[in-house]
């Protein structure tokens, strides 16, 4: 049975046979009086010795000059010791393969942008994915990320960045307020920012709609299908007989990028015939 008291506390009995009731015991608050005149005593030694310590330094001066002058040089040689104290940092562990080496994203965990710059100009089509590897985020849309490369490998190349590590270009050029962050290039166009949702189906048509913003309108009833599906749109007619790139070309491409970075086409596309 536990006890709510702790041991020691006995009981009304007991206390009367242990006080000055019954046996032949001392005098009742002898204790109390001994308590008392131990008190006085300390007292009383403790004012002589402030007495003693006034009198020395009235015929003294120079030893309480000295014991001040001791104790701040103490304080001062205290205070310099904790300024020149450090904190001790210790450096973070270096990054880790955030996809498997069998993944078709190229992952550079280390924050390489300057090596990942040089890959998106020497291709046509880029999907630069940046991620912090301990962002939840970031870890669910890797499986996403690396789904969506699976199917379009062969067209467009998908690099993943460490933009969390320190020490990465990555982290001291990019300044991200959110991971991940999708950014996707078509040549020397972009980025065009993927802000929709992290499912591979969605990043492939994405990236598939930026591939071919223009959509080639070859006959009449292809033309009216066109017009009575899609609106807005913008119609172009180019002479592709006599070159691949007829003048004016390249300029309505790039346009049709540019409407589709703006989101400014809502199911409709940027058309030639």
């Amino acid at each position: 049975m536990s006890e709510c008291g702790g041991r020691g506390g006995g009981s009304s009995d007991d206390a009367e046979d242990e006080g000055g009731g019954g046996g032949g015991g001392g005098p009742a608050g002898s204790g109390s009086l001994s308590a008392a005149a131990a008190g006085a005593s300390s007292a009383g030694r403790l004012r002589r010795g402030l007495r003693g310590a006034s009198l020395m330094a009235r015929r003294r001066p120079e030893l309480l000059c000295g014991a001040v002058a001791l104790g701040c040089a103490l304080l001062l040689a205290l205070k310099f010791t904790c300024s020149r104290a450090k904190d001790v940092i210790i450096p973070a562990k270096p990054p880790v393969s955030f996809f498997s080496s069998r993944s078709p994203v190229l992952d550079l965990f280390q924050g390489q942008l300057d090596y990942a710059e040089r890959v998106r100009r020497d291709s046509e089509v880029v999907l630069l994915f940046f991620y912090a590897p301990w962002c939840g985020q970031s870890i669910a849309a890797r499986a996403e990320v690396e789904q969506a490369a699976r199917q379009l490998s062969d067209q467009v190349l998908f690099v993943a960045i460490n933009c969390w590590w320190n020490q990465g270009k990555c982290r001291k050029q990019k300044h991200f307020f959110y991971f991940p962050v999708i950014y996707l290039y078509h040549r020397s166009f972009g980025p065009i920012e993927y802000k929709g949702p992290v499912s591979a189906v969605y990043i492939e048509k994405f990236v598939r709609r930026v591939m071919t913003p223009l959509v080639y309108v070859p006959s009449q009833s292809e033309l009216l299908d066109f017009l009575s599906n899609y609106e807005p749109g913008v119609l172009g007619y180019f002479e592709f007989s006599g070159s691949p790139q007829p003048p004016g070309y390249l300029t309505f491409f790039s346009s049709a990028l540019h409407s589709l970075k703006k989101g400014l086409s809502q199911g409709g596309h940027q058309l030639h015939s």
